[in-house]
């Protein structure tokens, strides 16, 4: 018996940002679990959470890598008798992207694991991820902030004091 769970969720985003989240060890820490993550094909990782007050680790290894488009790796829990897959599909729409999440399980011995796994997807898919997108969208539309350079030596007071940053006559009016 085979046992899935699908979520299919629209992002606001281009399909770039929305890969950078689901391969990024960065961005992946802050929306799912700290890891090693690196999208290379045959690449081991690990997710390292916390369960009920425990250290829980998730080992997986990059299974299909079609950059921009899918993602696919293998995710052992510990809670099942084999490990489960995790699919992400990406697929361009007008002003977004449209992301298919598949977590199969096979031969789900023990039921709680899809209840389990279908909350901790949900809770990511629609309202981690959303988040973290919306910051990776702020990092790209900030300004770079410009150098100030600050004099470090006191000034005498006979001197006309300045403003750091801004560009300032020698000889102030008024």
């Amino acid at each position: 018996m085979k046992e899935k769970l699908t979520f299919d969720v629209f992002y606001p985003h281009p399909p770039e940002r929305v890969w950078k989240a689901l391969t990024s060890s960065k961005a992946l820490a802050q929306w799912l679990m700290p890891t090693d993550f690196e999208p290379v094909l045959g690449r081991r990782f690990r997710f390292n959470g916390l369960k009920r007050g425990a250290d829980q680790a998730v080992e997986g290894v990059v299974l299909e890598l079609d950059r921009l488009k899918r993602l696919s790796y293998s995710w052992d829990d510990g809670e099942d008798d084999a490990p489960g897959i995790v699919s992400w599909t990406l697929s361009p729409v007008d002003g977004g992207t449209v992301v298919r999440l598949e977590h199969r399980v096979v031969e789900a011995s023990r039921p709680h694991v899809l209840i389990e796994a279908s909350v901790n997807w949900g809770y990511a898919v629609y309202a981690s991820m959303p988040v973290l997108l919306r910051i990776l969208q702020a990092e790209i539309r900030q300004p770079r902030v410009p150098i100030v350079y600050v004099q470090e030596d006191p000034v005498p007071e006979s001197e006309p004091t300045r403003r750091a940053g801004f560009r300032q006559e020698e000889a102030t009016c008024c």
